[in-house]
Parts: structure tokens; C-alpha cells; sequence
């Protein structure tokens, strides 16, 4: 495969990677690849957003308004990504009988097994990633990344 920049896609370290968004981008890219490898299959037609989206709606179900705000989109864009899981089976919403306005987003039975399907893959690669780095390094990764993030 050939990018843009005519780039070969197994080219050993990218440009990119000499600062640390590249870096981050290249591990989140790992990360991605390995949460889809069997996902088209179980799950046609669901992205990496799509679960982390299916993954942000409580039991009890969400508000579109909150769900776009933590996931840092527009309510369009957000309502639009649910729509699509609508089509697919994974998520269902109404609009609450107090407030015709607002619409409760909630996961079907299907938008669970995706999530649980997403969680097994994350976990499969921190797996991984333990394996090649070594237990302690490996937390010494978790930790840090927490402590940046917050």
C-alpha cells in the first residue's frame, strides 16, 4: 500500500515518528489494527470510533447532548454515528415523553457483544504489549500515560 507522500506502508520508522504525537499516532495505530483484524467479520461495518462510541453509553442509556460532549463531537455528528448503529442493530434510542427534544441513546444485546468483543482486543493487546516490554516497563507505560492524560 502506498500513501500520499509515496510512502511505503511497512517502511520501517516513519517521518512522523520523530516527535511524540508520531509516536503516539504509531502505537494507536497498532492498537486500531488489532481491535479490527476479526472485527469486519463478528461486526460488519463498525469502525474503532464506533465502538469507542457503543462504549460510552451507560446501561441506563444516554442523552445524545452528553454523549457528544464527552466525546468531544457535535450532537450532529454524534446523532449521526448513532443513526448508523440504529441501522446496524447495536444501539437504540427514543425521545423521552417529558422532553419530546431530548433522545435517549441505549446499546442493543448486539452493542454489548461489540463492546465486550472491543474490550477482549484492547485486552489481547495490552497483553501483547506486556509480553514485549516486560511486566515492569510495561506498568511503568500505563502509569505514565495516566499521569500525562489527567
Amino acid at each position: 500500500m502506498t500513501s500520499v507522500n509515496n510512502l511505503s506502508g511497512s517502511q520501517a520508522v516513519p517521518a512522523e515518528a520523530d516527535h511524540i504525537a508520531g509516536l503516539l499516532g504509531l502505537a494507536m495505530r497498532r492498537l486500531r489494527a488489532e481491535i479490527l483484524a476479526e472485527s469486519e467479520e463478528m461486526f460488519p461495518g463498525l469502525r474503532v470510533s464506533h465502538y469507542r462510541l457503543l462504549e460510552m453509553i451507560p446501561a441506563e442509556g444516554a442523552r445524545i447532548t452528553d454523549l457528544a460532549e464527552v466525546a468531544g463531537m457535535t450532537k450532529q455528528g454524534l446523532g449521526q454515528h448513532v443513526d448508523y448503529l440504529q441501522r446496524l442493530g447495536f444501539t437504540e434510542s427514543d425521545r423521552l415523553r417529558a422532553d419530546r427534544r431530548v433522545r435517549l441513546v441505549r446499546r442493543t444485546p448486539r452493542g454489548d457483544e461489540a463492546v465486550a468483543f472491543s474490550r477482549a482486543a484492547i485486552a489481547r493487546v495490552e497483553e501483547l504489549w506486556e509480553e514485549r516490554l516486560g511486566r515492569e516497563r510495561y506498568a511503568v507505560l500505563r502509569e505514565t500515560l495516566r499521569e500525562l492524560g489527567s
